[in-house]
């Protein structure tokens, strides 16, 4: 994540920043307090299928997306940079939301 501060002294989208930030800090500490990644996941999650590590240069997935929001479904896309990788528990935390991982686009998955 970049913060451009433009030349009057004000900083872009910082109040979209910080909402995206504080949602990913609240997923963090439930994950610190024994939180179950899975259940954090429920009822908001993208689903992605065909999915791969990829770099940006920050670690994120690439895969086939369905309820992204602004992905349409069956689209290829790319995650924002990966904060929480459980593909035990079967999902994936990127800066702006939880994914549901379907089967990877590599063998044997990414661990």
């Amino acid at each position: 994540m970049t913060i451009t501060i433009q030349p009057s002294g004000r900083a872009f989208q910082l109040d979209e920043h910080l909402e995206r930030l504080k949602a990913l800090v609240a997923d963090i500490e439930s994950l610190k307090v024994g939180g179950d990644p899975a259940r954090l996941a429920e009822g908001n999650a993208v689903h992605i299928r065909g999915w791969s590590p990829s770099t940006r240069p920050v670690p994120c997935l690439r895969g086939t997306m369905e309820g992204h929001p602004s992905v349409r479904d069956g689209r290829h896309g790319e995650t924002s940079d990966l904060w929480v990788w459980a593909p035990d528990h079967g999902v994936a935390r990127t800066l702006s939301r939880w994914y549901t991982l379907g089967p990877s686009a590599i063998r044997g998955g990414w661990h």
